[in-house]
């Protein structure tokens, strides 16, 4: 499903990606419980629901500048440009996860042209310190996966 953005979006994500040196065939990260992927029929291709709710802080850069809760900029995924294990986590993400196995959880990849493919818009994450992180709004409400190589 291809959506298009208006003019001056394009502008803003043509910058950012000569900016950061990201393509359309950049591989992003992120990890995953199991269950929340969804079999696509495909080996090692499962589906990923946006998250309504992301609690990441992006700055947007399509409007003023500032930092805001991605919440506000639409559903969306949050993904790294190296499958560094743990970025997402924060302490309390970690308490909470205390009596989850790792093999619960996975790490999985996409090509950023997947990501944009659907419309969407890319923001910077303000609140990941460990890893360039990006937010991608995911207006077909989510995107298809694979499981990373490690």
């Amino acid at each position: 499903m291809q959506n298009q953005r208006d003019a001056a979006a394009e502008a803003v994500l043509s910058r950012l990606l000569d900016e950061h040196h990201l393509t359309g065939d950049t591989r992003l990260y992120r990890e995953a419980e199991r269950s929340s992927l969804t079999e696509t029929g495909t080996a090692g291709v499962y589906r990923l629901a946006a998250n309504p709710h992301p609690s990441e802080a992006v700055i947007d850069v399509y409007g003023p500048g500032y930092v805001v809760q991605a919440e506000l900029v639409g559903p969306g995924l949050a993904f790294a440009e190296t499958a560094t294990p743990n970025w997402q986590e924060t302490v309390e993400m970690r308490a909470l996860r205390e009596g989850s196995r790792p093999e619960d959880r996975v790490e999985v990849e996409v090509r950023l042209a997947d990501l944009l493919d659907q419309g969407g818009r890319i923001y910077p994450v303000e609140s990941v310190t460990v890893e360039r992180a990006w937010y991608i709004t995911l207006p077909s409400g989510g995107i298809d996966v694979r499981e990373a190589n490690r």
